[in-house]
């Protein structure tokens, strides 16, 4: 299909938005007349909300990053990373990986109920204990359901997880 392209002069969320459409649809016409995408730098003007080619790339390598002379190098010894490794809360894929293997859980389940963590903590409370299928179908289908219903969220639950 070809190669990368890097975009510039995008200085907001909406006109990231606007060159990633643009560019999606400018790319694909050019794949499906039979084209390929060039390796290039373009410039996004949001006025007339398209991107134009600035200069071309010609090797992999002009993408290359550069480092700051004034920053020196950190070094930290496996010990020290370790240590702060051991320290960490446990990580949603991580946290979703254990109620896979360990509760039995579908993947959905588990990424549904790690999506966000104050709805992760609800849940480890309410299947303390009990069995971890029946607690996350409750959470999910019958508590998520009626909060979203509610237009209320798991830490205004009406019903505590104990």
């Amino acid at each position: 299909f070809g190669t990368r392209c890097e975009i510039k002069n995008m200085n907001s969320i909406r006109f990231i938005g606007q060159a990633i459409e643009y560019e999606a649809r400018r790319q694909i016409a050019i794949l499906e007349d039979g084209g390929k995408i060039d390796q290039e730098t373009r410039l996004f003007d949001p006025n007339k909300g398209e991107t134009r080619s600035m200069r071309s790339k010609e090797e992999a390598h002009d993408y290359r990053y550069f480092p700051d002379p004034d920053l020196l190098p950190l070094e930290f010894d496996q010990a020290y990373v370790d240590a702060l490794a051991k320290d960490l809360p446990e990580l949603p894929d991580d946290k979703k990986a254990r109620l896979v293997d360990v509760l039995g859980l579908s993947a959905y389940d588990a990424s549904v109920l790690v999506s966000e963590k104050p709805i992760a903590d609800y849940f480890e409370k309410v299947a303390a204990g009990r069995d971890g299928k029946l607690a996350a179908n409750w959470v999910i289908n019958d508590l998520l359901g009626q909060l979203n219903k509610a237009g209320k969220d798991i830490e205004n639950a009406p019903v505590s997880p104990e």
